[in-house]
Order: C-alpha cells, then sequence, then structure tokens
C-alpha cells in the first residue's frame, strides 16, 4: 500500500499517524529519494474524483507534505505551480489550508497573491457554503494575505474590495466576524472607497446592534464587547460612511433598549473622533438637535452620560488646529445652539431643567481651551447680569454652582497651579471677569447672615476652584481668600452640621497642596495665636484649632513647620511650675503623632532632628519627671507618656539601623545618665512615677529589629530579665503601668527571645501557675494580676507557634476549673488576651505572629470546652452537695469560648458549627449582670454566621426552634422577670431575627435565603411566634430597638414564605 493509501485511511480518525506519514514522504522528497513532481502525480486517480471528500483528503495529502518540507526548500517555479494547482482546486478540501502554507513562503510573490485571492473572489459561493471551520480557514487565508501580501490586494482596487464584501456578506459565526470585521477595516481606512461607500457600509452595519450571547464554556472566549468593538472600529473607520452612519445611528436613539441606544452613542463617538472635522462639523448641530432631548429629557443616566460625551468629543475635533478665536469658526457655529439652549435654561437656574444644562456647558467647555473661550464669551455675562437681579437666595446659590462649573472646567483646560503640562496658547477668557468674581464669591462667603450655610458653601467651593487654577489669581488675592477661612474657623460659631467648617478646611489643606507660603505666612500665625499657654480644663477651644492644623500640615513646608510650633509650645508647658491640665500638652502630642502618621518618616529630610527633640530630649524629660526634677508632672502622667511612646515607637523604626542599635542600649535609661535616673528593671522599689516611665520603654522596645544585639540585660540570655519583668507584672496594681509591663514581657519572649531559649519562657510560665492546675479536684487560687500575667506570656508564646503550645493552652483551660469562683471567672475573660490585636505586640511593631496560631488556638480549644461543658451538664445535679460550689465553671466556660470565638474568623469557625451552636445557645441562656458581655459576643457571632450562611446552617445543626426561642427571649424588655437585657443585647437579638430571614450574603442569589428549589423555609414553623413576640417589641422603650423589630418584622412577612395551598395549581 502507498504512502498516499495508507494516508487517506488514517487520516479521518489518526492525525498524528497521518502527519508522520507526511513527514517522511517529506524526508525522501529533501534527500531526493522522491520528486515532489511524483507526489502531485501520485495523487492523479483522487483528485479527479467525483467523491469530493476523497479530492478533499488527496489535497490536504499535498497539503501536509509541504507543511513539513524546510520553508527554503521549494524553488519560486515549484511555489508558483503549487499556488496555481491549489488555487484551481480551492473549493476542495486542504487547498485552502495549502495556500496559507504557500503565501508564508519568502519566494511568494505579488503576482502569486493576487492568483490566490482572484481565486478566492471566484470561488465565493462555493466557499461561502462551507462549514464554519472551513470559512475560518478561508478568511485566515485572507487575513494571512492582507497582512503579508497587502500592496497585492491593495493593486486589485474595486475588484478585491467587491471580492471581500461578497465573500464575507451573511456570516454569522462570531469566530469569523471578528476576522471579517478586521479584514474590512483595513479595506475600508486604505482602499478607494469612494466608488462602494455605501455598499461597504452596509455589510457591516447590518450586524449593528450585536446581541450576541456566548454559550456556556465558549472555548474561544469571544464576547459581546469584542464583536461590538470591531464593529464599531469599521462604522468609524473613514469618514465617507458619515451620510450613512450618523443618520442611522441617531435613528437607533429611537430605540425603547437602552442597550441599543447606549451601542449607536458608543459608535457616534468613535465616529466624531475618527472622522475628519469637516465631516463633523457638517453633521454637528444634527448631532446635537438629537442629542439634547436625551440630556434634557435623561430617563437613564448612563446614556445622559454617553451623550455628553458626545458633544464633547464634537467641540474637541472642531477645535483642532484653532489659534485663533473667531465666531466664523466651524466650532463656534456648533455652540452657537447649545450655548442659547443652555442660556434659555438657565435663566432659572434653580429649576429641575437647569441641572442639564449645567452638565451640557460643563462637558462642552472642558473640551477644549478654544470651546472653553466662546462659551465663556457668550454665557458668562448674561449669567452675571442674572444674578445681580436675583431676588433670592437660592437662584443665587445656582447660579454660583453654574459658575463652579465652569471653573471646573477652567483647571481641566489650563490646570491647576501644580500642573505640569504646558500652557494652552490661547489665554484664559476668565481673566476679563476677574474683579466681579472675586467681588462675588466674597460677598456670598462673608457677606450674608450666618445660618446660610449652603450658600456659604457654594461659594466656597467657587473661590477655591478660582484660587487652585493656574494663573488666574495672585497671590495676595488667594490670601485674601485664605483670611476668610480662617475667620469662619477661628472667628465664627459652629452652625448646624459645621459643613462650612468643613469645607473651609478642606480648602486650606487644598490650598497648602498649590500655595504653602500662604498658609504658612498668613494662617499659621493666626492659629497658633489661638493656642493658649496653658489650659486649666476649663473647656478651652484649642482642640478644634490643632484638628485644623493637623489636617493642613500634609505638604512637606507646613508639616516641619507645625511640628516646630508644637514643640516649642510643649517645652513652654513643660517648664511651667503650673501648666494646667495635662489634656492640653496630651493633645499636642496627639497632633503631631497624626500628621506623622500621614508621612513617610523614612524619606523625611528632618528625620534626625524629631528623634533628638522627641525621642531623645522628650525621654530625658520624662525620667526628669520621674525622679522628681522637673518643674511639674505633666510627663509623669499615663495617658501623656502612652501618646509620647507612640510618636517615639514611629520615629524609631524609621530611623537607619545605626540610630536603632542607640535606642536599644536606651530601652530602660532613656538617654538619661545612670546617676540621673535608675532603669526600672532590677531596681530595688521604684516610685510609682519611676515605674510609669515603662510605659515608654515599651514602646521603644517593640520599635527595635528582631535582631537587636544591643537590648540591655540579655547576655548570656534573658532569664533575670524574663524574671524580673514577671514578678513586677504580678505586683503591679497601676492598671496603664501594668499594661506596660505586660506588654514588656510579651515581646521579650515573642520578638526577642531565642527560639533555642524559649524554654526560659515556659519555664517562668509554670512557676506562675500552682502545682494543682491539672487536678481540679484540688482548691487553688491565683490573684487577677498573676492570671494577666500568665495570660500575656502565653499569648507571646502562642502567637509564633512555640513548641509547647498545645500544652499551655491546655494548661491556661484548666484554670476555668478552678473551684475558686474568681479565679475561674478573671481567667475565662482573660482568654480574649490570647488572639486579640494589640497595638504594641504587633506586626508593624515586628512581632513574630504565625499564620495558623488562630487555627491551632481554636482546633486545640473548641474541642476540649466543649466535652468540658457537657461533663458539667452532667456530673451534678442541683441537688448534689457540690453543685453550688461548681456553679461557676459552665459561665466561665462559656465566656472563655466568646472571647476566643470573636477573634477567630468565620472561616474556621463554620466546619465546627454543630459542635458550637449548643454552646452558643447555652450562652445566651446566661442571665447574671456579668453575662452581659458574653452574650453580646455570641450575638455578634451568630450574626457573623447567620449573615454569611443564611438560615440553612442553623436547620443543618436541627436548633432553629432553639436559636429563635432563645433570641425572642433576648429581644424581650421584662425588668420583672429578673431578666438582664439591655438595649444592646435587644438589638443584637433583633439583628439575628432580621439576618435569619434575608438572603445570605455568600449566596450570590436574589431568591428568598429562606425557601428555595421549591421547599418549605425551615422558618415557617416559627414564623407566627416571631411576628407575635415582636409585635410586643414594638413597644419597647428605646428607639433603636424599635426600629429594629419593624425592619425585622418586615423581613419576616416578606422573605419568609408561607406553606403553599393545597387547592394551588
Amino acid at each position: 500500500m502507498s504512502a498516499l493509501q495508507t494516508f487517506l485511511l488514517v487520516v479521518d480518525h489518526d492525525k498524528q499517524e497521518a502527519k508522520q506519514i507526511a513527514e517522511r514522504i517529506a524526508q525522501d522528497v529533501e534527500s531526493k529519494k522522491t520528486s515532489l513532481i511524483d507526489v502531485v502525480q501520485s495523487l492523479g486517480e483522487y483528485i479527479n474524483d467525483d467523491d469530493a471528500i476523497l479530492r478533499g483528503k488527496a489535497v490536504s495529502y499535498l497539503t501536509a507534505v509541504i507543511r513539513a518540507l524546510p520553508p527554503k526548500f521549494l524553488s519560486r517555479q515549484q511555489i508558483q505551480v503549487l499556488t496555481t494547482f491549489f488555487s484551481d482546486r480551492i473549493e476542495d478540501g486542504g487547498a485552502v489550508a495549502g495556500l496559507e502554507t504557500l503565501q508564508k513562503l519568502d519566494r511568494f510573490n505579488k503576482a502569486l497573491a493576487e492568483e490566490v485571492a482572484q481565486a478566492i473572489f471566484e470561488h465565493f459561493q462555493e466557499l461561502q457554503s462551507r462549514s464554519q471551520s472551513q470559512r475560518f480557514q478561508v478568511y485566515t487565508l485572507l487575513n494571512e494575505l492582507m497582512i503579508n501580501h497587502r500592496a497585492a490586494l491593495h493593486d486589485m482596487g474595486d475588484h478585491s474590495l467587491v471580492g471581500i464584501v461578497d465573500l464575507m456578506t451573511g456570516e454569522k459565526d462570531p469566530r469569523n466576524l471578528m476576522l471579517v470585521f478586521s479584514i474590512l477595516k483595513v479595506v475600508m481606512m486604505e482602499w478607494d472607497v469612494s466608488n462602494h461607500a455605501e455598499v461597504l457600509f452596509d455589510s457591516v452595519y447590518n450586524y449593528f446592534p450585536i446581541t450576541f450571547k456566548p454559550p456556556p464554556n465558549d472555548p474561544y472566549g469571544i464576547t459581546a464587547v469584542d464583536l461590538k468593538g470591531r464593529l464599531q472600529d469599521c462604522i468609524s473607520a473613514n469618514s465617507q460612511f458619515a451620510p450613512h452612519a450618523i443618520p442611522a445611528l441617531l435613528d437607533k436613539l429611537d430605540s425603547t433598549s437602552p442597550n441599543v441606544k447606549k451601542d449607536a452613542l458608543n459608535a457616534l463617538i468613535a465616529c466624531v473622533k475618527l472622522y475628519d472635522p469637516n465631516t463633523v462639523s457638517k453633521y454637528s448641530i444634527t448631532i446635537w438637535e438629537t442629542l439634547k432631548f436625551e440630556i434634557l429629557n435623561a430617563q437613564e443616566e448612563f446614556l445622559s452620560d454617553l451623550s455628553l460625551e458626545v458633544l464633547s468629543a464634537i467641540a474637541q475635533r472642531l477645535s483642532e488646529g484653532v489659534t485663533q478665536i473667531s465666531d466664523q469658526l466651524p466650532l463656534a457655529q456648533y455652540l452657537r445652539p447649545i450655548t442659547k439652549e443652555c442660556s434659555e435654561q438657565l435663566q432659572e437656574p434653580q429649576q429641575k431643567q437647569a441641572k442639564p444644562a449645567q452638565l451640557i456647558l460643563s462637558s462642552v467647555s472642558a473640551a477644549s481651551a478654544a470651546s472653553f473661550t466662546l462659551i465663556v464669551q457668550t454665557v458668562v455675562a448674561p449669567l452675571l447680569t442674572i444674578y445681580q437681579g436675583a431676588d433670592g437666595i437660592a437662584k443665587q446659590r445656582a447660579l454660583l454652582e453654574t459658575f463652579g462649573v465652569l471653573f471646573n472646567a477652567a483647571i481641566q483646560v489650563f490646570g491647576e497651579w501644580t500642573t505640569r503640562d504646558p500652557e494652552p496658547t490661547i489665554d484664559n477668557p476668565l481673566l476679563e471677569f476677574k474683579d466681579q468674581f472675586s467681588d462675588i464669591f466674597g460677598q456670598a462667603l462673608m457677606g450674608v447672615i450666618k445660618e446660610e450655610g449652603s450658600f456659604r458653601v457654594s461659594a466656597l467651593k467657587g473661590f477655591l476652584r478660582l484660587s487652585t487654577l493656574r494663573n488666574y489669581f495672585q497671590d495676595n488675592e488667594i490670601g485674601l481668600f485664605v483670611q476668610y477661612l480662617d475667620e469662619i474657623l477661628l472667628k465664627e460659631e459652629s452652625v448646624g452640621r459645621d459643613d462650612l467648617k468643613k469645607e473651609a478646611i478642606a480648602a486650606l489643606t487644598e490650598i497648602s497642596k498649590h500655595k504653602p507660603r500662604l498658609i504658612l505666612d498668613i494662617t499659621f500665625p493666626a492659629f497658633v495665636a489661638t493656642l493658649p499657654d496653658s489650659d486649666d480644663g476649663s473647656g478651652s477651644d484649642y482642640i478644634s484649632t490643632l484638628e485644623t492644623l493637623a489636617q493642613i500640615s500634609a505638604e512637606k513646608d507646613i508639616f516641619d513647620t507645625l511640628v516646630r510650633r508644637l514643640l516649642s509650645k510643649l517645652n513652654i508647658l513643660l517648664q511651667k511650675e503650673q501648666p494646667g491640665s495635662v489634656d492640653y500638652p496630651r493633645d499636642i502630642l496627639l497632633t503631631i503623632l497624626y500628621v506623622m502618621n500621614q508621612r513617610k518618616l523614612d524619606q523625611d529630610p528632618n528625620l534626625d532632628l524629631y528623634y533628638d527633640k522627641i525621642v531623645v530630649s522628650l525621654c530625658r524629660s520624662a525620667t526628669a519627671a520621674a525622679s522628681g526634677n522637673a518643674p511639674n508632672t505633666i510627663l509623669t502622667e499615663a495617658t501623656v507618656l502612652d501618646v509620647l511612646g507612640k510618636l517615639c515607637n514611629l520615629i524609631i523604626r524609621s530611623l537607619p539601623r545605626s540610630k536603632q542599635d542607640e535606642v536599644a542600649e536606651n530601652v530602660y535609661t532613656l538617654f538619661t545618665p545612670a546617676e540621673d535616673f535608675q532603669p526600672v528593671p532590677f531596681s530595688p522599689s521604684p516610685s510609682d512615677n519611676h515605674r510609669r516611665t515603662m510605659i515608654i520603654s515599651t514602646y521603644l522596645l517593640a520599635s527595635l529589629p528582631t535582631d537587636s544585639k544591643a537590648l540591655p540585660y540579655s547576655t548570656p540570655n534573658m532569664t533575670p530579665l524574663l524574671s524580673d519583668i514577671t514578678t513586677r507584672c504580678v505586683a503591679e496594681t497601676s492598671p496603664a503601668t501594668s499594661l506596660a509591663l505586660l506588654r514588656h514581657l510579651a515581646l521579650l519572649a515573642n520578638k526577642f527571645l531565642p527560639k533555642t531559649d524559649l524554654d526560659q519562657a515556659t519555664t517562668l510560665l509554670d512557676t506562675l501557675l500552682p502545682a494543682t492546675t491539672l487536678t481540679t479536684d484540688l482548691p487553688f487560687t491565683l490573684p487577677p494580676t498573676t492570671i494577666q500575667t500568665i495570660f500575656w506570656l502565653s499569648k507571646a508564646l502562642i502567637l509564633r507557634l512555640a513548641p509547647k503550645t498545645t500544652q499551655i493552652l491546655t494548661t491556661l483551660l484548666a484554670l476555668l476549673s478552678s473551684p475558686d469562683p474568681t479565679t475561674s471567672t478573671t481567667s475565662a475573660r482573660a482568654f480574649t488576651i490570647l488572639l486579640h490585636d494589640d497595638n504594641v505586640l504587633s506586626v508593624p511593631n515586628g512581632a513574630n505572629i504565625r499564620l495558623l496560631s488562630k487555627q491551632r488556638v481554636f482546633t486545640t480549644l473548641i474541642p476540649l470546652m466543649s466535652t468540658r461543658i457537657r461533663e458539667v451538664n452532667t456530673a451534678t445535679s442541683p441537688q448534689e452537695p457540690t453543685a453550688s460550689t461548681t456553679t461557676h465553671i459552665k459561665p466561665a466556660h462559656l465566656t472563655a469560648l466568646s472571647g476566643i470565638l470573636s477573634t477567630i474568623p468565620p472561616s474556621l469557625v463554620m466546619p465546627e458549627l454543630p459542635t458550637l451552636l449548643p454552646l452558643l445557645l447555652q450562652s445566651l441562656d446566661l442571665q447574671s449582670a456579668d453575662s452581659t458581655p458574653v452574650r453580646a459576643a455570641t450575638l455578634d457571632t451568630l450574626s457573623v454566621i447567620i449573615r454569611d450562611n443564611g438560615v440553612r446552617v442553623i436547620d443543618d445543626c436541627g436548633h432553629v426552634q432553639s436559636l429563635v426561642s432563645r433570641l425572642l427571649s433576648t429581644a424581650e424588655h421584662a425588668p420583672a422577670s429578673g431578666a438582664v437585657n439591655t438595649p444592646r443585647l435587644r438589638v443584637g437579638a433583633i439583628k439575628c431575627l432580621f439576618l435569619l430571614a434575608q438572603v445570605p450574603s455568600g449566596s450570590g442569589s436574589d431568591a428568598p435565603a429562606v425557601a428555595k428549589a421549591g421547599t418549605l423555609s425551615p422558618l415557617l414553623s416559627v414564623k407566627n411566634q416571631v411576628l407575635r413576640a415582636l409585635l410586643f417589641v414594638l413597644d419597647d422603650p428605646k428607639r433603636d430597638v424599635r426600629k429594629a423589630a419593624v425592619d425585622a418584622r418586615a423581613a419576616w412577612l416578606r422573605g419568609v414564605d408561607d406553606a403553599p395551598d393545597e387547592n394551588d395549581d
């Protein structure tokens, strides 16, 4: 059997074997064992067969052999012969693929390209009747010819144009149309289409609008947007289409389909941007007359926006090349009816119709400097006249807003002070009206009664736009506006929601970006002058001044000045013997902290200055105050030290490593010589003020890199330091100092203790725990400070997933079973500490917080807690003697559970919900006053579960009735019954009821959450119970509770479907 015969047998079912056969023949041709003529001649009896399929396979055999030959193997003559051979048989299968292979070869020339194209055009009817994939081959061949041999097709002129259109007429397959539109776009843009413009346009416009929806799992990934884009490119490809395209597209705006109108407007935008300006000018007024209806009577906002975009695009196109303004310009003729219509609508600017007119002016005037100039010359003077004659504030405010629209357009055209683009060659036409605008907006801002807040806000916004408009106001004129703003903030009383003052602060902030010197010269002296030298706590206005200074100090120069001025004011306070309230110096430090948080300190050139003046200097001042060597005690106050510590922490984290090493050496000395201050660690009996400096030391320690080598008391190991800090944690009674010491201990164990030395920390933890911890039948008690220390040290080790993490968690859980109620309850509340985010032991401070730490805590504790609660539930009955001594154990476990769950992401909770839900329900049964936080946390957990997953997860656990009953009980306001249901609990319970009847947020469905797929709602059995109970809640004394009940009741009426009537069809 010959190679050809074998190929014909296998080609349909084994493509790979057929390819290998062709490759072997190609190798024989290449090695001259056979010739290409022999290969062609071997086809003889098959290529003339009456069976078209057999002819196609035979031609495919030749194609496969040619494909397997090296690109340069065939001679020019061979390529010519093969091209003719394939062209003559182009209607047979395989010929198109053969021609595609040949046209890629270097020796394939222009004449051959014309021959192939001629063959395609002559047989277009046969080719059109082929399958989609075969038509795709034809279009691909034509596309390749267009890419590689465009000149040949171009020189064929009208013949190729008509041939391409004929070939593609009637194509419907999306994949093929993508190629069709691409080929036609080239013809439309590069061929002379003057004799066939309408034919060409119709060939593509027949597809408008595209309504294609891709089938599921479409392998080609073609979307309607793709097709619309290609079609739009064709419609806008040639200005000669305008007589056909623009009327047709405008007619489409009469469609009742918003999507069709949207496509028509997008196509119009493309046409305007690509047709030549003369063509655009010819149709510009016609387009305006049609589109103004879409804007002035907008049914859909997005259609109005697109219409405005068309008008803007026309103005841009007609502005090209315009350097001199004249009323004879095509642009001027286009704008004339637009400005006339808008001027008429703006005669009564407070009316509804004036808003679209403002939008039109905004869109068209922002298109170019020429367009802006023509519009300003036409509309501003009449608007000023209307303003002068306006008989009410409402009309004046609407006019100010209209001017504001033009000012925004001016900024788009001419830029702001910070704009780096070159200025337009045309002068800003608003300069002619500068004095009038200054007077009008200044009078509106400062010359009306203070109660006209919205009017003054409009004036302020307009004045701000003019102040930021490039090269409009002089600095002294902007300075006048700055003075107005200062006066509003410093001298005027607050009115209503304080919108004017908020806008004034925002305006000063904006001006600071453009003209920082004006803020420094005018605003800063005025504001700093109002800051007192001291405050007696009687309610000074300094807080609003500090807040304003903080918000307007984003720019570098202003920021530097603010920090220097505030530090100077703070130093004055620190030198006073009677400085007044400590709130004032604390608020100064808070202001500095706020502005520093807004900046990238590591790039600040003044970082060393901040280090010296804040970290070093104020730490020394703190030690002086602690030692009694300062004029006052400001820096002994815990709240002041806390803010100072945060500020130092922020600065130190940005310092270079050499400076950080210097800080490490001074963590406890606080940059003070030993003779003046003894560090707290290992100090025999430090005073309260002395111990309070550990607040700063803790923030300094937190800011240091993990591998700091200069940390005091850390060599040869940290055991002595850890022991000392632990002892102080247990003994400390001041809450602020205690928290600082606990954080300090946690930082040492979590961040700085080497992995090899972790046993030091676990050994220390063991010393804090009584030996009887795991033997719960023996009594043991622990003071609250010891429990706090245990949990903070445990937190440090658990977050880094120390090897003994599981043992530590088990030991902590045993504390809940202490016979001593105080020990048990205090330990239960402390479980929140373990995973709760902390501002000091945190990732920004470099703490060692492993990603899986929460998962480890959750998976270890929850099963143990669940088992222990079941044991307590079944071990004792109220009649047994031991019951009274163990009643605290179950509430303690439930409290600990709520503390853990409040820090666990829902994704971890959901798999354990069948175990957890009974425990959560028992938490809702707690009725003591101390249980309120537990019940609130439980409701928060339930609300997240229900919100994300809906009632189905509750139903799957079999607890819908139990949950609803407890929620209704918690929602009840019944003081006489002794129930402790605070307003927060009542709102939380009603919120859960509301969410039960809602669609879960993660469902991605709009169907009711409670009745899907034809099944009855799990809530149906309790619907009447809930609706009745919520009726009583509507009489709750608290408004928030009543409102929540109204929403919940509506949700149940709307969302919980009743069972269908049996007689329903």
